[in-house]
C-alpha cells in the first residue's frame, strides 16, 4: 500500500533514475574487467615465451593505454552522471514529499492540532522524510547495480572454475540468509526508534516555547529530570537498534573477510591439480574479493531499507489522516456579505460525552455589532470558528445570505472576516510584514493607515527601525498590548466585510482600549462586528448582546434592556461594577486584587 502511494513520486523522476542506473553500470563494471586483463597479463602474456620481451612491453603499454583511458574517459564522467542524477532524482522527491506534507498540515483540522505536538509534526516534516534518502539510494540504485555486479561476477567465476564458484556462491548465500533475518527485527526495534523520536521532538519543541514559563516557576530541575527519563528511553531503543545493525554487520564482515582465505586454499589446491592456472587463480582471487563490496553494500542496505519503510509508512499516514471540514468540488464563491448568518439549531461538542453549544439559533443581520458574553468555556469562542469554518457543527446548520456554509468556498468566506483573538500569533519577521500579511500587495500608506486606525503608529514609530522592526519569534519582544494592536492593524488593512473580536482587546491598558474601542466602533458603522468579550464595558454600544451560559442563549438584548431586565448580565456587570463611580474592573483584575489582599493579610 505504501509502496503504491510512492510509486507516482517516483514515476516522475524516472528519467532521472534511468541516467543515473546508467551511470553506475559503467561506474561498477569497469573495473570488472581489471581481473580478466590481470589473467590474461600472466597466463597469455608473461608465461608466453613464444613472444619477445620487446612484443611483450608493447601489448601491455598498448593495454596501459587503453585501460588508462577508459578509467579516465569514460569511467570519471559517468560517475560524475551516477552522483548528480540520482542525487537530483532523490532531492526532487524529497522537496515534493515535504511541499505535500506542508499543504497537508494547512487543510488539517484543528482537532488534529488540538491533539498533537507541534513537533511530532515537524519530525514527520524533516527526520522521517530526509530518512527516505538512503532508501531511495538503496532501492533505485545500489540494489539493483549490487546485484547486477554480484551476478556478473558470479557469472565469471564459473566460466573460471565452477566447483570454486558453488564454494564462493554458498558462503555469500549464508551471508544474506543471516543479514535478512536479523533485518526483520531490525525493522521492529527502527519503528519503534521513530516513533518515539517524535515524542521526544515534541517535547523539546514544547520546552523551548516554555522556557520563559520554567524560568517563571522554577521547574528548570524537573524539565531536566523529564528529559533525562526522555533521552534514556530513546537512549535504549537506539541501542537496541545499533547492537542488532553491529551483531549483523560483525557476523557477515566476518564471512565476508574469510571467504576469500578459504576459496584461495580451495583454489590453491585446484591449481597443485592442474584444474586451474595460477593466473586463473589470480583472477578469482580478485573476484572473490570484488564479491566483498555488493554483498558489504546489499547488507549494510537493509537498516536504510527498513529506515525507509517506517518513514515512508509515517508519511503517508500522516498524509492520509482524514478531513472533517472539506470544501465541495463545486462550491459557491463568496465575494461579499450582504444579508444576514443563521445559525439553526446549532449542536457542537469537541469530545463526544460533552456538548459545548446546544441547539443554538440565532440572527446577525449586515451593518450592525453584535457580542457574545457570558462565563469561560460557555461556547462564545467556538461560535466564531464555526462561523469561520475551522470546525462544522454536530448538528444544525449555517447559512449566510441564505446560503449554507458548506456550500460556500472556504477561502471566499475566510476573504470577507478578519479576525483578532486573545492570543494572536506573529511571524519572527517585520511589523510592516506581519500587518501586510492580510494584504501581501498592500503599500506601505496602506500599512501606515492600518497601524494607526488601530492605535499602533506611534509605538512602531518608536521601535528601533520602525515598521522594518524583526519582533522574534511569535513576537516575542513585543507587550502583549502592542502584539494585539498589530492584529487590529491586520485587520484594518485586509477591510473585511465582517469583523470578529475574540477578546481583542483583552490585553490593552484602559486608554489604548478606550481609542481601539472608538475605532471598533467607527469600523462597525460600515461592517458587521461580532465580537466576544468578558469585560462587559467594552459592549455596551452592542446592538445586541447574547448571553452564552451552558452552550445556550439564556438573554439577548442592548446593554440597557438586559440591564432593566436584571438577569444574569445584569449580575455579571454588578460584579465588574461593584460601584459606578469606580472605574470598570475585569474579573480577571478582580481576582488578582484578592490576591494581593489575601497576600497582605497573610504577612500580618
Amino acid at each position: 500500500m505504501v509502496l503504491h502511494q510512492f510509486a507516482p513520486y517516483v514515476r516522475k523522476q524516472l528519467k532521472l533514475y534511468i541516467a543515473g542506473f546508467v551511470g553506475s553500470l559503467f561506474r561498477f563494471l569497469i573495473p570488472l574487467s581489471v581481473p580478466l586483463v590481470m589473467k590474461y597479463l600472466f597466463d597469455g602474456l608473461l608465461q608466453n615465451e613464444t613472444v619477445s620481451n620487446v612484443g611483450k612491453i608493447r601489448q601491455i603499454s598498448l593495454i596501459a593505454a587503453v585501460m588508462l583511458a577508459v578509467f579516465f574517459l569514460i569511467r570519471g564522467p559517468m560517475e560524475y552522471v551516477r552522483q548528480f542524477f540520482l542525487h537530483k532524482a532523490n532531492n526532487n522527491i524529497i522537496k515534493a514529499l515535504r511541499t505535500d506534507t506542508f499543504r497537508k498540515i494547512h487543510t488539517l483540522d484543528a482537532k488534529y492540532f488540538a491533539e498533537h505536538r507541534s513537533g511530532e509534526i515537524g519530525t514527520r516534516f524533516f527526520d522521517d522524510i530526509e530518512k527516505i534518502r538512503g532508501y531511495m539510494t538503496a532501492v533505485f540504485s545500489n540494489i539493483w547495480i549490487e546485484m547486477i555486479v554480484l551476478i556478473f561476477v558470479i557469472g565469471v567465476m564459473a566460466a573460471l572454475q565452477f566447483q570454486l564458484t558453488l564454494l564462493a556462491v554458498s558462503l555469500v548465500g549464508f551471508q544474506f540468509a543471516l543479514a535478512h533475518l536479523l533485518s526483520k527485527k531490525l525493522k521492529l526495534t527502527t519503528s519503534r526508534m521513530m516513533k518515539y523520536r517524535s515524542v521526544l521532538n515534541g517535547f523539546i519543541f514544547e520546552k523551548i516555547q516554555g522556557a520563559f514559563l520554567s524560568k517563571l516557576f522554577s521547574t528548570e530541575k524537573k524539565d531536566n529530570e523529564e528529559l533525562d527519563r526522555h533521552l534514556t528511553q530513546y537512549e535504549q531503543l537506539t541501542d537496541r537498534q545499533a547492537k542488532i545493525n553491529a551483531i549483523s554487520l560483525a557476523a557477515v564482515n566476518v564471512l565476508s573477510d574469510a571467504t576469500p582465505f578459504i576459496v584461495v586454499l580451495a583454489g590453491s589446491l585446484s591449481v597443485i591439480n592442474g584444474n586451474l592456472s595460477p593466473g586463473a587463480l589470480i583472477a578469482f582471487f580478485a573476484y572473490v574479493d570484488r564479491m566483498r563490496s555488493p554483498v558489504s553494500a546489499l547488507v549494510q542496505a537493509f537498516p536504510a531499507i527498513a529506515e525507509g519503510n517506517v518513514a515512508l509508512r509515517r508519511i503517508f499516514e500522516f498524509l492520509d489522516i482524514p478531513v472533517t471540514v472539506k470544501e465541495k468540488e463545486r462550491a459557491v464563491p463568496f465575494h461579499g456579505f450582504q444579508d444576514s448568518i443563521t445559525f439553526r439549531n446549532v449542536s457542537f461538542s469537541y469530545t463526544p460525552d460533552h456538548e459545548v453549544i446546544k441547539n443554538l439559533s440565532f440572527t446577525l443581520h449586515k451593518g450592525r455589532t453584535y457580542a457574545f458574553v457570558g462565563e469561560s468555556g460557555g461556547g462564545k469562542s467556538t461560535i466564531l470558528q464555526l462561523l469561520t469554518r475551522i470546525y462544522d457543527p454536530d448538528r444544525g446548520e449555517i447559512r449566510i445570505d441564505g446560503i449554507h456554509l458548506k456550500d460556500l468556498s472556504i477561502a471566499g468566506i475566510r476573504n470577507q472576516m478578519g479576525i483578532v483573538t486573545q492570543d494572536n500569533f506573529l511571524y519572527s519577521s517585520s511589523v510592516k510584514e506581519n500587518i501586510r500579511l492580510a494584504k501581501p500587495d498592500a503599500g506601505d500608506e496602506e500599512v501606515i493607515a492600518a497601524a494607526k486606525k488601530a492605535y499602533a503608529h506611534d509605538f512602531i514609530c518608536s521601535l528601533p527601525n520602525g515598521y522594518d522592526t524583526e519582533i522574534g519569534e511569535r513576537g516575542v519582544k513585543l507587550s502583549g498590548g502592542q502584539k494585539q494592536r498589530i492584529a487590529l492593524a491586520r485587520v484594518f488593512l485586509k477591510n473585511p466585510a465582517i469583523i470578529l473580536l475574540d477578546e481583542a482587546t483583552s490585553a490593552l491598558d484602559n486608554e489604548s482600549e478606550q481609542l481601539v474601542q472608538k475605532s471598533i466602533n467607527e469600523a462597525g458603522r460600515e461592517k458587521t462586528v461580532i465580537m466576544i468579550a468578558h469585560r462587559l464595558s467594552t459592549v455596551r454600544n452592542a446592538d445586541t448582546i447574547f448571553v452564552i451560559r451552558n452552550g445556550t442563549i439564556i438573554e439577548k438584548g442592548s446593554h440597557s434592556k438586559l440591564m432593566a431586565l436584571g438577569g444574569y448580565y445584569k449580575k455579571l456587570y454588578d460584579q465588574q461594577n461593584p460601584e459606578k463611580s469606580r472605574a470598570p474592573l475585569s474579573m480577571v483584575n478582580t481576582a488578582y486584587e484578592n490576591l494581593i489582599l489575601q497576600s497582605r493579610h497573610t504577612m500580618i
